[in-house]
């Protein structure tokens, strides 16, 4: 079809989707992450079935040249749902950001005009604290225990499916997500069969059959030809085209090329294409005037169906990475692409004739200077280029390394940076460093981390990798070597890379008995102005522990609301200590509205019912902590203290050895079943129990019980 026949079809599409005010079109939109545009057969491959999403684009405008503005999950969703620019709604990478409640998602601003607003969700990137959820009534992100942090698209798409038929006779708004085909490429069968040859590509496949049952519940619920259905892909993939297998490093097209299908309501179309360049970021503009709202002030998008008379050919399309930079320690990429050309700034920068070389194999930089220096000084004159990091929590980063996500901290950042292009045959080495983390592979992970820690000795990821190894096998002498190490190794690291190397050594230490010199650690970060909140917690921690509650409370001060559960929790332990129940009650419940159902915060509650003589209450926070984490072993212990006092001892006693069973370190627990079990007239576990607990438990934190116990032991060598 020519350019001006499609742009002809553009006026009859939109008579078609002319309707009543008063009768809404629903909206649906369909991610699929990682996807290709040119992994699919409306895009002339060969080399998978998707007959759902074939049978969509019967009914669609394809747009041929779509490009996502960012190659990473949550940033790209972002402006999906924004219609903002990455330097706008300021979500730069996967990790470390969430969007600011100032900005309206698309929920948000169809929310007001009576949509009933649903999302399901696939991956742990795009869980509902990154700020996305906002506007919507429902958001599904909930994988179960035991998962991956990622859900199979079929049970996403339920999900969806029960909230769709739960707002049934209103308009709706529903946003479905799916994580195939992401690495690792692993497709259930049939496909894995199917496509042995080809996992990438079987993945697609599973995606196409969870978007044929959504499709096909919309038609039989009469659903599907009132509605707009959007069709697209925050990202493609590498698939090593240019050294790179997945994605987040480079902009080349196929990393930020995407599907986009858009089937408006009312009478059906026959299949049109629309060959000019167009943004992920004109999804919100075009969606609120197909629904009849209008668009907001201030969008970064166009709605791509506003001027039909000509194609906007002309149209430039920005995209970032700032990944590179952020989790690599190399320079972070832009770009700009229109009809012909794609411009990709970098310290060696790019110049590609996308219809001569679609593939993107020529550079023309220098013999093409006009064009060059065109798109070079139009990217220069957007506001893209700015200061930005992300903090992560330790758990965040080990969530989503656990999906591939790659994290790397490389010491200076002083200099300038080496091009993306100069260091990518390296990430295969930190790839295959993280899979073999996470395939606990232990004995190759220390030989992959020496490898690389040999040739660049400042990464410090390598390091505590490293560490967290030894930390596993048990052996803590040897993790802390190799966090002291790394710490050597990179005097120059920047100070939150330093912070957390240090948490981790601390933690070592700690675990390994000795606690003044974790405290050393926290001291001193303190003095040279470089502890994090997460340090002065648990220096704050250590103090309490060792009865100095007021020293704790000097460095948790008091603040406003909003503080974080795990702040709260150590403070209100310190009030605790210090006769403050009541304020300490009331400090605990404010971190359960920060974190419902925080394991922690629910123990020291329970502890301080016990502390108030109030055993039933402390039997229900522990009971309650345990609901969430079944084998927690501080409640276990609180449990069995809690029934102890209500007289039941046999119950104690097993809550104890439930206790001792998920942490051998638990030596109240030991201490007290042993207690128990010579009350019960069992003297030979009684003996054992007092033994191990004088063998192994700290001198410092138990030189009371530890008198005690050889009490004990002496009555019972008497009888």
């Amino acid at each position: 079809m020519t350019r001006r026949a499609a742009c002809l079809l553009l006026p009859l599409i939109l008579v078609g989707c002319r309707r009543s005010p008063s009768a809404p079109p629903s909206v649906v939109l369909i991610s699929i992450d990682t996807l290709r545009a040119d992994h699919l057969s409306a895009y002339g491959y060969r080399g998978v079935e998707t007959p759902a999403l074939d049978s969509l684009r019967r009914d669609s405008m394809l747009f041929e040249n779509a490009y996502c503005q960012v190659p990473l999950t949550l940033p790209s969703h972002a402006t999906i749902l924004t219609g903002l620019l990455p330097f706008q709604h300021g979500v730069r990478d996967n990790i470390g950001f969430r969007l600011s409640p100032e900005h309206a998602t698309l929920a948000s601003m169809l929310a007001p005009r009576g949509y009933a607003c649903g999302a399901a969700v696939s991956s742990f990137a795009l869980r509902h604290d990154r700020g996305l959820s906002a506007g919507f009534d429902f958001y599904d992100d909930s994988f179960g225990r035991g998962s991956l942090d990622e859900r199979p698209g079929e049970q996403t798409e339920m999900r969806l499916e029960r909230w769709i038929e739960s707002v049934s006779g209103r308009p709706f708004f529903a946003f479905l997500h799916l994580y195939e085909p992401h690495a690792p490429y692993s497709p259930p069968e049939p496909f894995r069969s199917r496509y042995a040859t080809s996992p990438y590509d079987g993945e697609i496949a599973a995606a196409d059959a969870a978007v044929g049952r959504l499709l096909e519940f919309l038609k039989r619920r009469r659903l599907y030809d009132r509605a707009v259905v959007v069709f697209l892909s925050d990202h493609g993939e590498g698939l090593d085209d240019h050294g790179e297998a997945e994605h987040g490093v480079f902009l080349y097209r196929e990393a930020i090329r995407v599907p986009f299908f858009f089937k408006m309501p009312g009478a059906r179309t026959s299949p049109s294409t629309f060959p000019s360049p167009v943004g992920l970021v004109d999804v919100v503009p075009t969606v609120l005037a197909a629904a009849g709202v209008a668009a907001p002030p201030g969008l970064a998008g166009v709605n791509v169906f506003a001027d039909s008379r000509e194609p906007r050919a002309s149209r430039r399309i920005y995209a970032e990475t700032l990944y590179p930079r952020l989790a690599l320690g190399w320079s972070d990429l832009a770009s700009l692409v229109d009809a012909r050309f794609q411009y990709i700034e970098a310290p060696r920068p790019e110049l590609y004739d996308l219809v001569s070389d679609p593939v993107e194999r020529a550079d023309l930089s220098a013999s093409r200077p006009a064009e060059f220096r065109r798109l070079r000084l139009a990217l220069e004159k957007m506001p893209h280029v700015s200061s930005v990091s992300g903090r992560a929590a330790p758990q965040e980063l080990e969530k989503l390394g656990s999906l591939g996500y790659i994290s790397i901290a490389r010491g200076s950042a002083s200099g300038p940076l080496p091009d993306p292009k100069d260091k990518i045959a390296t990430l295969k080495k930190f790839k295959r460093l993280f899979e073999l983390f996470y395939a606990r592979r232990d004995g190759e992970t220390i030989a992959q981390a020496r490898e690389i820690v040999s040739e660049e000795p400042a990464i410090l990821s390598a390091w505590r990798m490293m560490a967290n190894v030894e930390e596993r096998r048990g052996n803590l002498p040897a993790a802390a070597r190799a966090l002291q190490k790394g710490l050597a190794a990179a005097p120059d690291a920047s100070g939150e890379e330093i912070s957390q190397t240090e948490t981790q050594l601390a933690a070592v230490l700690e675990r390994a008995g000795d606690r003044k010199s974790a405290e050393k650690i926290f001291r001193e970060s303190l003095a040279r102005g470089l502890a994090t909140q997460e340090m002065k917690r648990n220096l704050a921690r250590l103090l309490t522990d060792s009865g100095r509650a007021a020293e704790a409370l000097a460095l948790l001060p008091a603040r406003a609301a909003g503080e974080d559960a795990a702040t709260l929790d150590i403070r209100g332990v310190a009030l605790a200590q210090t006769g403050r129940g009541e304020e300490a009650r009331q400090v605990f419940l404010q971190g359960l509205r920060e974190d419902p159902g925080n394991v922690s915060v629910c123990v020291h509650l329970g502890m301080l019912s016990l502390r108030e003589k109030d055993p039933a209450h402390a039997r229900a926070w522990f009971e309650t902590a345990l609901s969430v984490e079944p084998s927690a072993a501080e409640a276990l212990t609180g449990l069995g203290l809690a029934q102890a006092a209500l007289g039941l001892e046999r119950d104690a006693y097993k809550s104890w050895t439930r206790a001792l069973a998920a942490d051998a370190a638990q030596y109240d627990a030991l201490f007290n079943r042993a207690v128990a079990a010579g009350r019960m007239g069992r003297p030979r576990e009684a003996r054992h129990d007092l033994e191990r607990f004088l063998a192994a438990a700290p001198r410092d934190r138990y030189a009371e019980k530890i008198a005690e116990a050889r009490r004990l032991l002496a009555s019972l060598g008497r009888n």
